[in-house]
Parts: C-alpha cells; structure tokens; sequence
C-alpha cells in the first residue's frame, strides 16, 4: 500500500490548488465584503429632481420611471414619490407618519407601505393616482416590495397575530422551513428570491419556484451581517444584493448565485441598489459626502454579464429519440457518450455509448444494474454493475464486450477514469476491512486519517479526488506523484451530503459536483482563480462528470417536465460584437447589437433561457415599441408598454422593429435556436423617416370589449388600419419596409370603435401627430364614452336612393322610447314605426338601424318619390327627406 505524506516542498502546488478550488464555494456565496468597487462593469448617472436633496430611488420599471421616497416639504417626515415621464409627484397617505414606495410596475403601478400613528406598516399601492390600503390576509403588518410585470401580483412581508415574518406572493405565503423571519422580494422567470433569518439569528438567502421548493444559499462570515436582503430579480437571472455589516456602510452587490461584484457609485459615502431591470440596469439610490441623497441607474457596459457568471459556457442538449432518460456521465475529446439509461422495460438502469450518432445499451449478464463513468478516446469503456447482492464490482467496455474488473483483494469496486495518456483505470473499492479506498492503475490512493477516499481521475501527472474525514465531513485534494496531496475545505461542510472533483483537463481547469442538505446537485467549474457555477439554463438540476481537454463539460441534466436528458457544456472564448461573426462562433453565447436612437429592425439571434416576448423584447432594448409581423394575415402587430400582456412571442430567424430613445448597446443572451430557418443577423437597419408607427390605447365606456376593433385613419395619406381590442387595450402598427415614411408631424389620425356586430360605437376622435410621437413611434391615446354618444342624432338612410327597403341609423344620448314617422311630400302621415324603448348608445348597422320596407301603414308598396322621416324621442325631435327610385 502507498500512503503518501504532505511534503513541504510541495507547499507551493498546495497554496496554488487551495486557491483554484476554495472560490468554488466563495462564488456560490453572498456578497463578500470588498471595500474596493467594481472596475468598469457600469456607467453611471445620478438620478436628481431640482431642489431635492433627499431622492431615495428604490424602485424603477423597464422604461426609466422611478419610485421611492423623499422628504415632505416641512422636512418632519417621509412621502412617497414617483418619478414618471421625468415629472415628479410626491404621495402621503392619510395620518401616516411616513409611506414609502419600493416596487414600480410597467403599467405604472406603484407601492410600498406606510407607518401608522401606531407604528404599524401597511401595504399601500398607486392605482391610476389614487392611493389604496393593502393589508396581507389576517396580517398585523403588511410591506409590498414588489409588483410581478407578468402577472401584476404583489411580493412583500407581512407579520401575523403570532408576531412571526412571512413572506408572500400573491395569495401565496412564503416561509423558509425553520426560518424566525423569511423575506420575500421579487419574482422574475418563475422564481422567488428572497432572504430569511435563522433560529441563530443569521441571514441567508434563498430562491423560491412555483413548485414549492426553496433553494437556500449559504453566506460567507454571515455572523457579521446586520442584514441581507435580494432587492431585485431579472429574467437571466442576475440579481441585486443589498446588505450592512457590523461597524460598516450599506453596499450593494450584483450578479448570480455563481459570483456577484460590488456597485459603487464613485465617490460616494454608500451605495444602495434595490431593483434590477430586464437589460440589466440597476436602480437606487446614493449619499454623496455632502449628506445629500441621489438617485441612480448604472447601466451594464462591456462583457459585464460574462463577469457576473452568466457567459462562460454555451449549452447543446444530448438526446436520443424515443428515450427520456439519459444520464451522460462520460466523453472522449470527440463528442462521444457514455452513461446510463433505463431498460426498455424500465426496471432497471443499463449502460449506454453514444458514439458517432449510434446509440447502443448494455447490461451486464446477471446484474441488478449496470453504468458508464468513464470514456477513452479508443472508444473503451468502464464503470460498474450492482450484483444481486447489492455489491458492485468494476466493468470494462472492449470491442463491444463487457468484462468485470475487481481491484485486488476488493470486495466492491467502481471506475470513475480512463487515463487516455497510459490507459491506466482510477475508481475507488472497498477491502475486507469495510474501508474505501481510490486507485489509480496498481496503485492504492488513501489520503492520511480519512475514513473515505474517491480517487476520480488523472490528468497531467495530477489525480483530483475527495476524502472523508472522521467526523463525515468531506474535503477535495490533488494529488501529484513527486510531492504529495494537497487538501482544501468545503465551505459550510457539515451540511454537505457529498462532494466529488469529478475531472481535471491538462490546463487545470476542474469541475466538482456536490449537493447540499436540501438542495439539488449543483457542479461548479474551476480554473485558475476563478469558479463559477455550471447550470443548464432553465434545469431543475445539473450534474456535470467530465472535462474535456477543449475545457467543454459533459453531464445530464433534470428538465422541469421530469426528464433527464445529456449536455455539453462549451467555454465561450470571446464575446461575439459584430453581427456578421455569427456564422464564425456557433457556439456564441453572447451577441451585442447596438441600436441607433429611433426605429431599427433587427432579429434576435440567440434563443435566450426563457421564452422571450415583445414585453421582454421591449424590457432588455429599451423600446417604446415592438412590432411585427404576422405573415398569415400578412398584417403588422404592435406592442407597447401600456398592454395588458406580454404580447407576441419572440422566434428565431424573424425580423422585429423596435424604436429606442436613445442610441443603446444590447446583449443578447442563449443558445443557438432550434427553429430559425436562416441565420438572420441582428444588425439593425435604421432610416431617417418614420418609417413605422403604432396607435395604442385603451378604451373606456362600457365593463367589456370583446370582439371590438379599432380602425386608425391618417387623413393626409388616407391609409387605414385596423386592431382587435385585447381586454381595453390596442395597438395597430404600420411599416414600411423600404423605410418610407408613414407618418408626419402635423398628421391628423382619426380613431374610430367598431362593435362586434360592426356596428359603430364612437364618434370619430382626431389627434395631431406630434414630435414627441413620432420620437417615441407611438400616439398614445385614450377613447372615452365608447358606447355612448353625446347627443342625440337622426342620420341619413342607406342607401339612398333606394328600392324597395332601407335602414335609417340614429344615436341616443340617453336611453328612451324612440318612434319613426314617414311622410309623403304632401305631409300626410305614409307610416309609423314604433321602435319602443331603447338604450343609449349608437344604431348604425342594419341589425341595430330602424328598418322601413317602402310600404304605408295599409302594406301597400309606396310610389317613387322624395319621402320625410322623423325621429321623435321624449326630448328629441329631427327630420330628414329619402328617395325612392323605381
């Protein structure tokens, strides 16, 4: 037996692999606490109104509006305030002794809480200017935090009767099992992120799903914390940290669960962020030496989200039809498989290779079970069968034949590696004496007083593996022949169920995977200083198993629908900046497009990790609109932020107009799409014309609006447009895609409202296009009355002349009983139609209009002739002449 022993000589490797894989846990931390701020990651601006000099900026939609709270105009306590449209308007509800706003929705919605005579906090939300209480269910205190943009459901705190903090979103109670005090913040991308306290009174962090799971993430020196709160949440998954320690300022971190870095506004005393956008702006608030308080955005610049964690791989799923369990655990440098899978009967696990497309299973004559874990660059393969006594034993892929390898004098054994410098096998067994031990060719591995020791794989002369120590607690090392073992601890080890390093390629880059008590399995990469986080976008879990010397990972990961399915991971290299290098980076996971100020068509070149709409679309770029087309109506669809839904969804190889305020940088993140017919670049054509433009409002008048429609007329160039009504909402778009102009300043558009029996509902409304409109491509508009008329009107008969029938439309004011008279030009009294009662409202169509068949009150036809008709109501009275050609 070889036992080796740490060699001070071997002092140096030992310092530099402590720190490679120590970071794996410090990026899966919280903020750590770094006095120095970020380089270069933001640009900032100070968010300022005129004679102000508190703005505590806590919140902000997608579209540069801003919420918080400031100080009344006396200076003796805190009101609201909402910064829209760069117009300032201050809130303070009734006998508060202060209200706060910390949530902003894009439909302009804003709320908080405020502080009773008591002390007490209650809920408060902005709804079309007016303030209104909202108390959590039974709750004895109430604060709202966040406003979900996708379902408009509430995110806060509230505390009970039991004087216990709860979380909540929606009707949803939200509390951390075993928590003293569980926070919730804000929901994006169907996750919750949010904070709790312990029974010790330490803070951590937690995600919620939908699902009801909760995912806890552990914080580095979290006895120091004062507080720790996630403030915000985006759709890629970057959030905003905002925490104080004993003795120090609040600070403000940004990033993900696999790193995050401090944002500092320069020269500032302290730093608060506390929402983060789609783009990935953030927003808050600063104090300046001079004691002010400012508002701020610092807008991501460069590869910032590369920086935060999100960038260093690009994902590609390994499947094979018909099969919905596939646990890739091995690969050649070639982009061969191997792994497990379930039987065709399903009743137990089977070895698989994937080598040039063929998939093939086998399973070892006799055994309970049979996997793969290792992969040779010859195509051999090997891991291990469970016999009908539970033990395992090593098996050895060759030329298509399974053989069994025990290690000698192994009771169990199991083959992680194939070494393809020496062919040598590296796994673990376990002798009579019940200990486990690693291998590595003859060679026995038993690192010193472990009770466990996982011997995984070799690369460049080093063997990575873990140990067990007495006390259960697991621990990594490397090994190299000439020195010894190095060691590093776990982070947090006492609640970690197991932790392996799976593989190391020869440029050291590792990759580990663990799993913590409550939580899924995770696997971290490493290489030099620097850890991050490996998950497969969208994945329930991800498990990676092999580094390949390209440093691309190989694992399986779970799908929210159950299934498990095999990937590969690749390194990104660079960033791609320009749209024609597309075709030269397939496996691009970054693709930036600027964006001139005004209308630009582009395409979205990568399928992001969410689906994306025309609401995310509009959130990431900015936009005041988003429009497109649909090819089988061959008509425009329009979205702005007013509508009550996420709009369209976003496709790969389609062609989208957005329009920008101002000139802007936008990263694009994902994968390559599954459904883009060509590879549509994102290069944005832009013209000096408008060139595109929407109509969008709402509609006002009546409880529903189904099956209306809206039509839109420029009078200068007489073009007409038509758009469904979706709840009160509309947008109708136009375009010209040769980037002619379709609107002037000065045009005058005129709106009409068509009822679902076409009949009309409105009067006409005219609006001058203004500059503002056209910078924004959007004339918004708001169509009162709809339904109600505001006289009473008797209008001219269709068609005229006529022969035998016609219908004579009118309008009510109010509603009243209604009788039609006819006259011949001698005055006498031809017929009379009694209409009986009727509402308000307009009668323009045949099936609402006042019918007349040409005959007199005996049913005898008429003759031809000039007639009278009169409409007589109560309070109206109006007469026009018809004619009747035969």
């Amino acid at each position: 037996m070889l036992i080796t022993q740490i060699k001070p000589s071997f002092l140096f490797y030992t310092f530099t692999l402590l720190v490679c894989l120590n970071s794996f846990f410090l990026g899966n931390t919280a903020a750590q606490v770094n006095n120095q701020p970020a380089d270069s990651g933001y640009t900032f601006e100070t968010i300022d109104v005129e004679g102000v000099d508190f703005l505590a900026v806590t919140a902000s939609s997608d579209f540069e509006d801003y919420a918080g709270y400031t100080k009344s105009p006396d200076g003796q306590k805190m009101v609201a305030f909402t910064l829209i449209d760069g117009v300032f308007t201050t809130y303070d509800y009734p006998d508060s002794q202060h209200t706060y706003f910390y949530a902003l929705g894009n439909d302009g919605r804003a709320a908080g809480y405020y502080e009773d005579s008591d002390g007490l906090h209650h809920g408060v939300v902005l709804e079309n200017g007016e303030l209104h209480r909202f108390d959590f269910e039974g709750a004895v205190q109430t604060e709202i935090y966040g406003i979900s943009d996708e379902t408009g459901a509430l995110t806060g705190n509230f505390i009970a009767a039991d004087g216990i903090r709860r979380g909540f979103t929606g009707d949803t109670i939200i509390e951390f099992p075993g928590a003293s005090e569980t926070y919730a913040d804000f929901v994006a991308g169907g996750a919750l992120a949010g904070s709790y306290v312990d029974a010790d009174g330490i803070y951590h962090i937690y995600l919620y799903t939908s699902d009801g799971n909760y995912t806890s993430i552990d914080v580095l020196e979290a006895s120091d914390l004062e507080f720790l709160f996630v403030h915000g949440l985006n759709a890629a998954g970057v959030h905003v940290l905002r925490t104080k320690r004993v003795g120090d300022v609040p600070r403000t971190y940004v990033g993900t669960t696999r790193g995050r870095d401090e944002l500092q506004f320069p020269g500032s005393v302290s730093t608060e962020g506390y929402n983060i956008n789609q783009d990935g702006s953030v927003v808050g608030h600063y104090e300046s030496t001079d004691g002010r308080i400012h508002g701020f955005i610092a807008r991501p610049v460069g590869d910032t989200t590369r920086h935060a964690g999100i960038l260093d791989y690009t994902f590609e799923t390994i499947d094979v039809p018909g099969v919905d369990f596939l646990a890739v655990a091995a690969s050649s440098d070639f982009e061969d498989y191997a792994g497990s899978t379930p039987s065709p009967d399903g009743q137990k696990m089977v070895a698989f290779t994937l080598i040039d497309g063929v998939f093939e299973t086998y399973d070892f004559p006799g055994s309970k079970h049979t996997y793969f874990y290792a992969l040779g660059n010859n195509r051999d393969a090997a891991g291990y069968y469970e016999d009908s006594d539970g033990l395992h034993h090593g098996v050895i892929l060759e030329d298509k034949q399974l053989r069994q390898y025990d290690f000698p004098g192994a009771v169990e054994t199991e083959i992680w590696g194939i070494s393809d410098a020496t062919g040598a096998l590296t796994g673990n067994f376990i002798a009579a004496d019940g200990i486990r031990r690693g291998f590595t060719g003859d060679t026995i591995v038993e690192f010193p007083g472990a009770i466990e020791t996982y011997a995984d794989f070799v690369a460049a002369g080093r063997l990575v593996g873990s140990y067990v120590d007495a006390e259960g607690i697991y621990y990594g090392y490397g090994l190299a022949a000439a020195s010894g073992f190095s060691t590093y601890n776990v982070s947090d080890a006492a609640n970690v169920e197991y932790f392996f390093i799976h593989g190391v390629n020869d440029v050291g880059t590792y990759i580990t995977r663990s799993k913590r008590v409550g939580d899924v399995p995770r696997t971290h990469v490493g290489s030099g200083i620097k850890q991050k986080e490996l998950h497969f976008p969208g994945s329930v879990s991800t498990e990676g198993y092999n580094i390949n010397q390209d440093g691309s990972i190989v694992g399986h990961y779970v799908s929210t629908d159950g299934r498990v399915h095999g990937f590969i991971a690749r390194p990104v290299i660079e960033a791609v900046s320009e749209p024609s290098d597309i075709g030269d980076h397939p496996s691009a996971s970054i693709f930036n497009v600027t964006l001139a100020k005004g209308l630009n068509m582009i395409s979205v070149p990568l399928a992001p990790p969410a689906p994306m709409t025309a609401k995310s679309l509009a959130g990431l770029t900015g936009a005041t609109t988003v429009i497109a087309l649909d090819a089988e109506k061959q008509e425009f669809v329009g979205w702005t932020p007013t509508a009550p839904d996420d709009g369209f969804t976003i496709e790969g190889g389609k062609g989208y107009i957005v329009n920008v305020s101002e000139a802007r940088e936008v990263a694009f993140v994902g994968s390559a799409w599954t459904n883009q017919m060509d590879n549509a670049a994102a290069a944005p054509s832009i013209s000096q014309e408008t060139w595109a433009f929407v109509v969008s409002g709402h509609l006002a008048g009546r409880p529903a609006f189904g099956g209306y429609q809206v039509i839109v007329r420029n009078q200068r160039t007489d073009s007409t447009i038509t758009a469904s009504v979706r709840g009160d909402y509309f947008a109708a778009a136009t375009a010209d895609l040769a980037r002619r102009g379709v609107v002037e300043v000065g045009d005058v558009i005129e709106v009409r409202v068509i009822g679902p029996d076409g009949n009309v509902e409105s009067h006409p409304f005219s609006y001058q296009v203004t500059p503002e409109d056209l910078a924004d491509a959007v004339l918004s508009v708001r169509l009162d009355s709809i339904g109600q008329p505001k006289l009473t009107q008797l209008l001219q008969n269709f068609p005229n002349p006529f022969n035998p029938e016609t219908w004579i439309p009118y309008q009510l004011e109010t509603s009243a009983d209604v009788t039609l008279q006819i006259y011949d030009t001698s005055g006498d009294l031809v017929r009379t139609l009694d209409l009986g009662f009727k509402g308000q409202g307009f009668y323009m169509t045949r099936s609402r209009a006042a019918y007349w068949d040409g005959r007199n009150n005996l049913g005898e036809q008429v003759v031809s002739g000039v007639y009278f008709y009169s409409l007589h109501t109560p309070d109206f009275s109006a007469t026009r002449k018809m004619l009747i050609l035969k």
